[in-house]
């Protein structure tokens, strides 16, 4: 079995089955252009909280920097409610008629359902919105509404990422199941990250749980968790059928990471680093949190240049939205 070509959600069809994760502090539009150039089929913003746009918060919608119209993308929402979810995509709509034109260049919305922060979950907001099914099953209802009715006309793909639940005994219920089955009815793919929230990026993730996800869906499955290499993307495709693979740490150590996982030969590290130089030139960072990313990132690659050695600070599990 090979992953397929390409990948298809909702209107949109990425170029390859492979996606790039939302990262905090590293899912600028630089950093999703170096890795669209090397083969990601569709990049996130990092999380960004419906509330703090609809409050029209500077900071909150400087994330939403979509402004690279040769990388489409989509937007990573945190949201509670879904009077929230629609009040987002009104302020939105508005926005990218005026002050933001690049909004509307927003390609996909993906509801996060998975961020195991504890200020997220807390609020009962992310993961542990899982067992909440009502209360998902009203936000879900909402995102279709908002994509039917072409309120933001550029989202042509809805979809959310989840974990396996908050813990062991949660994973043991399987909560997650009953959240793909209702999003059969209302999203275009779905996103599971194959770990709970309890456990952090070294814990092995369970790809069987991605297998039962493929098992219950009649929409796209995307699988997540510690695909590294072409042989781990086939693998995890062969074990559960999952129609696209999202990789999120193996492209914050390598944004050409994406030339391997499609089989291609990969750019030499003077290659790398001009690719590198190019995007964050073209690309101011939206904040100061990714422009240590982007220094890093540029040290690394010039190291590697010069022969040398750096280490790679991989952002940790609640990071990776």
């Amino acid at each position: 079995m090979t992953l397929p070509a390409t990948f298809t959600t909702g209107g949109l069809v990425a170029p390859s089955p492979f996606l790039l994760a939302p990262m905090e502090g590293v899912s600028d539009a630089g950093f999703r252009r170096i890795c669209a150039e090397a083969g990601a089929g569709l990049g996130y913003t990092e999380m960004v909280r419906a509330r703090g746009v609809v409050r029209r918060n500077n900071s909150t919608l400087a994330l939403i920097d979509t402004v690279d119209a040769e990388a489409p993308a989509g937007v990573q929402l945190l949201v509670v409610n879904e009077g929230e979810l629609r009040a987002t995509f009104e302020v939105l709509a508005e926005l990218a008629q005026t002050t933001h034109p690049h909004f509307a260049r927003i390609a996909a919305v993906d509801l996060n359902f998975g961020c195991p922060s504890k200020d997220v979950i807390t609020i009962g907001a992310g993961p542990a919105m899982l067992k909440r099914r009502a209360k998902l099953r009203a936000i879900f209802e909402a995102l279709a509404d908002v994509k039917r009715r072409r309120v933001l006309p550029s989202v042509v793909s809805v979809s959310a990422k989840i974990r396996l639940g908050l813990n062991d005994a949660e994973r043991a219920h399987k909560v997650y199941l009953p959240v793909v089955e209702m999003a059969n009815d209302t999203l275009d793919h779905i996103v599971v990250h194959a770990r709970h929230a309890k456990q952090r990026s070294r814990d092995r993730p369970d790809w069987s749980a991605i297998g039962e996800a493929k098992a219950h869906s009649k929409i796209p499955i995307v699988g997540n968790g510690d695909v590294s290499t072409r042989a781990d993307a086939l693998h995890m495709h062969e074990e559960t059928g999952c129609d696209g693979v999202m990789v999120a740490r193996a492209a914050v150590r390598d944004p050409c990471c994406f030339f391997a996982l499609r089989g291609e030969v990969e750019p030499t590290a003077v290659e790398k680093l001009a690719r590198a130089e190019a995007a964050f030139a073209r690309f101011a960072p939206t904040r100061d949190k990714h422009r240590v990313f982007r220094e890093e990132l540029l040290e690394r690659l010039r190291a590697q240049v010069a022969g040398r050695q750096v280490e790679v600070r991989i952002p940790d599990n609640a990071h990776l939205r």
